[in-house]
C-alpha cells in the first residue's frame, strides 16, 4: 500500500533510537536528564521556541514577515523573560543550596543591557 501525505508509516523503536543518536552527533544539540514535572513542560516550551525562533529567523525583515522593529521588540521580551527565569533559578537555588551558575552568555547580556541603561539615564 502507498503512503499518502497525509499517511505517515511509524516508525519502529529502533528507526526512533537511531533518529535520537543521529541527533546526538549534530552540532548545537544537548542531552538533559529531566528531574521535574516543570522542568518537562519547560523543554517542551523551550524545544517549541527554537523552532518558531527558526521560523522567526526566516521571516525577519521579508515581506509579509516580521518588521525589524517587531523583531527587536519580541526578543528583548524573551531576554526579560530568559533573565527573571535565571533570577528566579538563582533564588530557587540559594534557599536549598545548591550551587546555581548564571550562564556566562546572559552575565554579557545582563551586563551590555546595564551599559544600555547607564547611557541612556546619563542623556
Amino acid at each position: 500500500m502507498k503512503e499518502t501525505s497525509h499517511e505517515k508509516r511509524r516508525l519502529t523503536k529502533e528507526e526512533i533510537l537511531e533518529k535520537k543518536i543521529s541527533m546526538i552527533k549534530e552540532r548545537g544539540s544537548r542531552v538533559m536528564k529531566i528531574n521535574s514535572p516543570l522542568g518537562s513542560i519547560m523543554f517542551n516550551v523551550l524545544r517549541q521556541f527554537d523552532q518558531a525562533y527558526a521560523h522567526f529567523k526566516g521571516q525577519l525583515g521579508e515581506p509579509g514577515g516580521i518588521s525589524h522593529e517587531a523583531g527587536a521588540e519580541l526578543m528583548d521580551e524573551a531576554r526579560k523573560i530568559t533573565m527573571a527565569f535565571s533570577e528566579f533559578t538563582g533564588q530557587l537555588s540559594k534557599q536549598v543550596r545548591f550551587k546555581y551558575y548564571v550562564p556566562q552568555e546572559l552575565q554579557e547580556m545582563r551586563q551590555v543591557t546595564n551599559r544600555k541603561k547607564d547611557e541612556l539615564s546619563t542623556k
